[in-house]
């Protein structure tokens, strides 16, 4: 029998272990105003962190083609580019929205947009987006 409850003692040690280093989640909603204009704009930025990154963008209010892009900073201190697609047309057809993942590994990252032309009046772009830091 003690040994049974020394077993179960352990497995409770484990299992308190393994839920500590759980990571924290957190699944949050906000709107991008995106500006009337040509310039590259700045959706979100994260400092260097280790987390998974999911965010939704919905895109439906934009009138023009625009440039969403993701930046890294790779070796530590310049953004470097890690994908670019225009909106919609890199996108299948009739898409309003679009899912960006990232799993950042204690770099800076950013996502950005600009237009290809300018909307004529700024554009809200609701999004809902996941953070699991570890």
């Amino acid at each position: 029998m003690a040994h049974w409850v020394d077993g179960l003692r352990s497995i409770e040690s484990d299992v308190s272990t393994i839920l500590a280093g759980t990571p924290a989640l957190a699944v949050l909603s906000d709107i991008y105003v995106h500006a009337n204009n040509t310039n590259e704009q700045t959706i979100v930025e994260y400092a260097a962190d280790i987390e998974e990154l999911e965010h939704h963008f919905d895109m439906s209010n934009l009138t023009q083609k625009a440039e969403i892009r993701e930046y890294e900073e790779i070796d530590g201190s310049n953004p470097r580019q890690i994908t670019m697609k225009v909106y919609p047309d890199d996108f299948d057809p009739s898409t309003t929205a679009i899912v960006l993942r990232h799993f950042q590994l204690n770099q800076d990252y950013k996502i950005t947009l600009k237009s290809q032309v300018a909307e004529g009046a700024s554009r809200n772009v609701p999004y809902v987006y996941l953070m699991e830091i570890y």
